[in-house]
C-alpha cells in the first residue's frame, strides 16, 4: 500500500519589506494581548462578572494568535500570510478612525492608523507584490499574456 504524500508547502524567502510587515503584524498581536490584560484588569475593578471578563480576555487572545500565524506566514515566506495580513490593516485602519474621532482618542487613532498604512503599504508595494508574483499559481497554469 503506498501511501501518496502533498509535497511540502512552497516557501519563498520574503523580501525585506514583507518580513517588515511580519514583524508589525507581530507587534499587533502584542497590542492585542496587552488589551486582553488590560481589560481583565480593569473590568475586575469595575466589579464585572469574572466569567464575561474572561470570555473577553479570550477572545483578544485568540485573536492575538491568529495575528502571530500571520506574522510567523509573512516572515517565514509563506503565501497564505499575505491576504489575512492586508484584511486585518484594513479593519485596524477602520478601528483607528473609530478611535481618533467618535471616540475621542486621537493619539491612539492616529497611530493605529499610520500603523495600517505603513504595514499594509508594506504588503502592497513593488517588492511584496513582486514577490507574491513568485509563487506558481493556484489553480492551474497562468494565461498567456
Amino acid at each position: 500500500m503506498s501511501e501518496h504524500q502533498d509535497p511540502p508547502p512552497i516557501t519563498i524567502p520574503p523580501p525585506g519589506p514583507v518580513r517588515a510587515a511580519g514583524a508589525l503584524v507581530g507587534l499587533q498581536a502584542c497590542g492585542l494581548i496587552a488589551i486582553a490584560v488590560v481589560s481583565v484588569i480593569s473590568g475586575l475593578g469595575h466589579h464585572s462578572g469574572l466569567g464575561q471578563l474572561l470570555a473577553q480576555g479570550a477572545y483578544f487572545v485568540v485573536l492575538a494568535l491568529f495575528l502571530a500565524a500571520i506574522a510567523a506566514a509573512l516572515i517565514r515566506g509563506r503565501r497564505w500570510g499575505r491576504t489575512p495580513a492586508i484584511v486585518v490593516q484594513i479593519l485596524a485602519g477602520a478601528i483607528g478612525i473609530w478611535l481618533a474621532f467618535p471616540s475621542g482618542r486621537p493619539v491612539w487613532g492616529i497611530g493605529l492608523i499610520l500603523l495600517a498604512v505603513v504595514t499594509g503599504g508594506l504588503l502592497i508595494g513593488r517588492s511584496g507584490t513582486a514577490w507574491i508574483n513568485e509563487f506558481p499559481a493556484l489553480f492551474g497554469p497562468e494565461p498567456d499574456r
